[in-house]
């Protein structure tokens, strides 16, 4: 599974979104995902439930998370989501987040072996960040997950 695949198969590219809290950019993030039926209603339900508990883990830069739980919690097959939002969310620890990559991965190969290796792939130019909070459209970030992968 590439992430753009994922992204096209899914219809899961949304920018540019209004969130008050972490919970509902967590909301909007999984939303196309359980539209898509790739995951079920359960898996947003258990990643807000989790993250209450543990804070947000998925985090893995400034201003970006990936979403996440496991498997078992309701993923139908591996599909990522992307939005960015129109201002940060904060999280109870403080760390504020304006893109989010939502994944639902069917086993933790997928996890390990596909879909983290893409994502810090992407994120690898400093300025990608500039580049995904300026897009307007879908195909920008298809264009800006292209760039990466043939740079």
């Amino acid at each position: 599974m590439t992430l753009k695949q994922a992204l096209l198969e899914n219809d899961s590219v949304s920018l540019r979104q209004s969130a008050k809290t972490w919970q509902e950019a967590i909301e909007i993030c999984m939303k196309p995902l359980v539209k898509s039926g790739a995951v079920k209603r359960e898996y947003v339900d258990a990643i807000i439930e989790r993250t209450k508990e543990l804070g947000p883990f998925y985090v893995l830069a400034p201003g970006l998370a990936m979403p996440h739980e496991r498997p078992e919690k309701g993923v139908n097959r591996n599909a990522f989501s992307f939005i960015t939002l129109e201002e940060p969310v904060v999280f109870d620890d403080g760390q504020e987040v304006d893109i989010l990559i939502g994944l639902a991965a069917e086993n933790a190969d997928v996890h390990n072996g596909e879909a983290i290796p893409q994502i810090v792939m992407l994120f690898d130019d400093e300025d990608v960040f500039d580049k995904i909070r300026a897009a307007e459209k879908p195909e920008d970030i298809y264009k800006i997950i292209d760039d990466a992968v043939n740079a």
